[in-house]
C-alpha cells in the first residue's frame, strides 16, 4: 500500500462512521482496557498471593483493585458486547447503517477518552482513585480521597456514561425504525433482542449514575457537603448508586447470554425450546432488575418494609434466569450438537453461569448476607457472572463472527486450547474465594495464623492461568486474520441474516433493500446507486465525532492537572477549549451545508409502533425518558437531605420566591414561543417561526439571569456549599442551565439557518424536536421550584 493508500486508512479509522468500523474501534478498545485491568489484576494477586506481603503497599493496592474494577465493568465487558452490537445489530435488522451514524461514532470516541482520563489520574500527584470500583461514601470525598486521580477518574466515568447516553439513543431509534420491511420485532435475533433490552436498561439505570457523579464533582471540585454531610449523605449514594449497579449486573450480563442462546441454536441444529417464553423472561428479569437494589443496602439501616420487598424481588429475579437456563439445556437435548469453539465458550458461559446465580439467591436473605457481605464469597458470586457467564460467552462470540468479519477461519485446534485452559484457570481462581468466606474483601494483606494463604495461593496461580490463556487467543486471532483459511458466507450454517452477505460485508451491508417475506429476508434490487463491495464510501468520514471528544478530554485533563498543580495544566485547558469550540462549530456547519446525510427512506423500513415519528424526535424522546431520572436522582436528592436534615434552613429560607415564581414563568412562555415556531415552520410560515424561535431565546436567557439573581440572594444570606441543601440546589440548578444552555445553541444554529435557508432538510423537524426538548426543561423548572424553592 502506497502512502497516500496508508494516509487514507488512517483517516479512515479516525473519521469513520460506518458501524462496522465503529464495531471493530470498540472491539480493539475493549480488549486494550481488558490487558491493562488484567495487568492491574495479577499485581494485586501477587499481593494476596501470601501471607504479610510487601510487594504492594496499601495505596498501590487500592489503586489497582479500584482502577482494575471500573475498567472491566465499564471498558471492557461491556464494550466487548457492543463491539458486536455496533458491528452486527444492523445487520440483523436489514439496515444498512445506525440511524445517526456521526452519533454512533461520537458514542466510541468518548469512551475511549473518558477511559484514557482514568488512567491520566495513576500519573497525577497522590495516584489514581483507590476507594474501590462501588465509590463508597465519604470515602471518595476530598477529604478522605485527596489523590488527584480521583478528579480524573470521576470525568472519565462522566464520559463514559455521555458515550453510553448516546449510543442507547442510537441503538433503540435504530432498533424501532431501521429495520427491515415486514420485519416484527418477535423476529429478531436473540442476540438483538439481548441488546434491546440492554440499552433500555441503560437508559434508566445509568443517569442515576450520572446524577451520583455530578454531585461527586461539585464535592470535590467546590469544597462543598453533600456525601461528607454526617446526615444522609452516605445513604444518598448508595440509593444513587445501586439504583444504577445492580441493574448493570443485567446490562454486562445480557449481550453474552444473549449471544450464548444464539450460539445454541447454531451448533445443536436445533430451534430454540420456548424462544417466545425466554424473550419474555429476558423482559421480566429486565424489569425486575430495578427493583432488587436495596439488597445492596441491607445493613445500611433501611426500613424493615423495604427491606422485605426487596429481599422478595431478589428471590424473584432468579426466577426467570431459571427458566432461561432450563430452556437452554433442554434445547441441546435430541441435537445434532457440534463442540466448535464458539459453542465450548457457549456451554462454559452457562455452566458458570449456573454457579453465579445459585450462589447468589443466598444473598436475598439479610441474614446470610450480613454475614456475606464484603467478603471473598461476594468476589467470587459476581466474578462467577460478570466475567465467567458474560466473558466466555463473548469469547465465544468473538469466534463466532470472526470469520465474518475477516474473511477467514481462525484455528479451530488453538481456539478449543484457548478454552480449555481458561476455563480451567478461571474456576482455579474463583472457586477457592467462596471458601475465602471469612477473608474481608477490602484488605491489602492478612496474617498467616488466618490460614487464608494456601487458598489465595491457589487463587492467584489460576489467575495467571486464567490470564495467560489468553495470549492464544490474541496469537490465534492476529495471525488467522491474516494467514488464516479464507471462510465461507456461512461456515456455520447459521439462520440470521449476516450469514447471508459476504464476509466480510461490503460498506452498506446489502446490493439492495432488504424485506422480509414470509419469515426470509429478500434483498430487492436497485439501480446500483448504493455501493457495495469493500470500499468506504467518503459521506461515511466526519472528522467532528473524534474532536468534539478530544476538546473536552483536553479541557478536563488540564484542569485535573492544574488542580493537582501540574505544569503546563492552563495551556492544556485553552487547547481543550478552543478545540471544543471549533468542533461544535464544524458539526453546525456541516449540518447547515448539509453535507453529512445518510438516512434510508422511511418507506422501505418497519417502523412499528412509531411509524409517525420522525427519528430525531423520537431519538430525543428516548434521551428525555433518560434525563427524567437524572433530574430525578438530584431532586431526589434534595428531597432525602431535607428530610433527613429538618433543621436546616431549607426553601423558602434559602430561595426569593417571587424571583423563582418569576423564573418559573419565563421558562414557560419560552417553550410556547418555541412550540409556536414549530407550529409555523410546520405550515411554512417563515416569518413567524423566526419570531418564535428568537423570543424563545430571549427569554431562556433571561431565565437564565433570573436564576443568577436568585442565587445571589442565597449568597447574601450567608448559605454556602457547606449546606448539603445549598449544595444540591446548587447541583441541580446548574445542571438546568447548562441544559438549557446547550438548548439555546441549537436554537441559535436553527435560527440562522431558516434565516438564511428556509426550511431545508430535516430543519422542520428538528425545530419541532426542540419545542419537545424545551417543554422537557419547563417541566423540570416547575419541579424544581416545587421541591428545592417551597420545601
Amino acid at each position: 500500500m502506497g502512502g497516500e493508500g496508508r494516509l487514507y486508512s488512517i483517516k479512515r479509522w479516525l473519521f469513520t462512521t460506518n458501524h462496522k468500523d465503529v464495531g471493530i474501534l470498540y472491539l480493539v478498545t475493549s480488549l486494550y482496557f481488558f490487558i491493562v485491568a488484567g495487568t492491574l489484576a495479577l499485581l494485586f494477586r501477587i499481593q494476596l498471593s501470601v501471607p504479610e506481603n510487601t510487594f504492594l503497599d496499601a495505596a498501590k493496592f487500592n489503586q489497582a483493585v479500584t482502577n482494575h474494577g471500573l475498567l472491566m465493568v465499564f471498558w471492557f465487558i461491556s464494550p466487548l458486547g457492543f463491539a458486536f452490537a455496533n458491528y452486527f445489530v444492523p445487520i440483523q435488522l436489514g439496515a444498512k447503517d445506525m440511524a445517526f451514524p456521526r452519533l454512533n461514532a461520537l458514542s466510541y470516541w468518548l469512551l475511549l477518552f473518558g477511559g484514557l482520563l482514568m488512567l491520566a489520574g495513576l500519573f497525577l500527584p497522590g495516584g489514581a482513585a483507590d476507594f474501590g470500583w462501588t465509590a463508597y461514601a465519604p470515602l471518595n470525598t476530598d477529604e478522605f480521597t485527596p489523590n488527584y486521580g480521583a478528579n480524573l477518574t470521576a470525568f472519565g466515568l462522566l464520559f463514559m456514561v455521555a458515550s453510553v447516553t448516546v449510543g442507547t439513543v442510537n441503538f433503540l431509534v435504530t432498533i424501532f425504525q431501521n429495520r427491515a420491511k415486514n420485519y416484527k420485532l418477535m423476529g429478531l435475533p436473540i442476540f438483538t433482542w439481548g441488546i434491546f433490552l440492554t440499552v433500555l436498561m441503560m437508559l434508566w439505570a445509568f443517569p442515576s449514575l450520572q446524577a451520583a457523579l455530578v454531585l461527586l464533582g461539585v464535592d470535590r471540585l467546590f469544597q462543598a457537603a453533600i456525601f461528607s454531610w454526617p446526615e444522609g449523605g452516605s445513604l444518598l449514594w448508595n440509593h444513587l448508586f445501586w439504583f444504577f449497579g445492580h441493574p448493570e449486573v443485567y446490562i454486562v450480563l445480557f449481550p453474552g447470554l444473549a449471544l450464548a442462546l444464539d450460539m445454541i441454536i447454531v451448533f445443536s441444529r436445533r430451534p430454540l425450546l420456548g424462544r417466545k417464553v425466554i424473550i419474555g423472561a429476558l423482559i421480566a428479569a429486565a424489569i425486575l432488575s430495578f427493583g432488587v437494589y436495596a439488597h445492596h443496602m441491607f445493613m445500611t439501616g433501611i426500613d424493615l418494609m423495604y427491606l422485605k420487598l426487596h429481599m422478595f424481588n431478589t428471590e424473584l429475579i432468579s426466577v426467570p434466569f431459571g427458566i432461561i437456563t432450563i430452556l437452554a439445556i433442554l434445547s441441546l437435548l435430541g441435537g445434532a450438537i457440534k463442540l466448535s469453539t464458539p459453542m465450548l465458550f457457549a456451554l462454559g458461559s452457562i455452566a458458570v453461569f449456573i454457579i453465579g446465580g445459585f450462589s447468589g439467591v443466598f444473598n436475598s436473605n439479610p441474614l446470610l448476607d450480613v454475614g456475606n457481605r464484603g467478603t471473598y464469597w461476594i468476589v467470587a458470586h459476581f466474578h462467577y457472572v460478570m466475567v465467567g457467564a458474560a466473558l466466555f460467552a463473548l469469547f465465544g462470540g468473538l469466534y463466532y463472527w470472526f470469520p465474518k468479519m475477516t474473511g477467514r477461519m481462525y484455528n479451530e485446534r488453538l481456539g478449543k486450547i484457548h478454552f480449555i485452559v481458561s476455563f480451567i484457570g478461571f474456576n482455579i481462581l474463583y472457586f477457592p474465594m467462596f471458601l475465602l468466606i471469612e477473608m474481608p474483601r477490602r484488605i491489602f494483606t492478612y496474617p498467616a495464623w488466618t490460614d487464608w494463604g494456601p487458598l489465595n495461593f491457589i487463587a492467584t496461580v489460576g489467575g495467571f492461568i486464567f490470564g495467560l490463556s489468553h495470549l492464544i487467543m490474541f496469537a490465534n486471532l492476529i495471525y488467522s486474520a491474516k494467514y488464516g483459511k479464507p471462510a465461507e458466507k456461512n461456515p456455520w450454517r447459521a439462520w440470521s441474516y449476516e450469514w447471508l452477505i459476504d464476509s466480510p460485508p461490503s460498506e452498506f451491508n446489502f446490493d439492495g433493500i432488504p424485506v422480509v417475506q414470509n419469515g426470509r429476508l429478500m434483498v430487492v434490487s436497485t439501480d446500483g446507486a448504493i455501493p457495495s463491495g469493500n470500499g468506504h464510501h467518503g459521506n461515511h468520514l466526519s472528522p467532528w465525532p473524534l474532536l468534539i471528544s478530544f476538546g473536552p478530554f483536553l479541557f478536563l485533563l488540564g484542569l485535573g492537572m492544574w488542580i493537582a498543580q501540574v505544569p503546563f495544566s492552563l495551556p492544556i485547558m485553552i487547547a481543550g477549549a478552543i478545540i471544543s469550540v471549533y468542533s461544535v462549530y464544524g458539526w453546525f456547519r456541516d449540518d447547515f451545508s448539509e453535507r453529512f446525510q445518510f438516512e434510508e427512506p422511511p418507506e422501505t423500513k418497519e417502523r412499528w409502533p412509531f411509524t409517525k415519528i420522525h427519528r430525531v424526535k423520537l431519538g430525543m424522546y428516548f434521551f428525555l425518558f433518560g434525563d427524567a431520572v437524572f433530574f430525578a436522582g438530584l431532586l431526589g436528592s434534595y428531597v432525602l437531605m431535607r428530610l433527613e436534615n429538618p433543621s436546616l434552613p431549607g426553601g423558602l429560607f434559602l430561595h426569593n420566591i417571587y424571583l423563582g415564581l418569576l423564573g418559573v414563568l419565563t421558562m414557560i412562555w419560552s417553550w410556547l414561543f418555541i412550540y409556536i415556531a414549530a407550529r409555523a415552520a410546520k405550515i411554512g410560515d417563515r416569518s413567524l417561526s423566526l419570531a418564535g424561535l428568537s423570543l424563545g431565546i430571549l427569554l431562556s436567557l433571561g431565565f437564565l439571569a433570573l436564576t443568577g439573581f436568585d442565587w445571589l440572594t442565597t449568597v447574601r444570606l450567608g448559605q454556602g456549599l457547606e449546606n448539603p441543601l445549598v449544595a444540591t440546589t446548587f447541583t441541580v440548578l446548574l445542571s438546568h442551565s447548562l441544559h438549557l444552555l446547550a438548548g439555546v445553541l441549537v436554537l441559535f444554529y436553527l435560527l440562522m439557518k431558516v434565516w438564511i435557508r428556509g426550511f431545508t432538510g430535516h430543519t422542520k423537524e428538528t425545530i419541532d424536536t426542540m419545542a419537545l426538548y424545551f417543554g422537557f426543561l419547563a417541566i423540570v423548572t416547575i419541579a424544581i421550584y416545587g421541591l428545592s424553592y417551597l420545601f
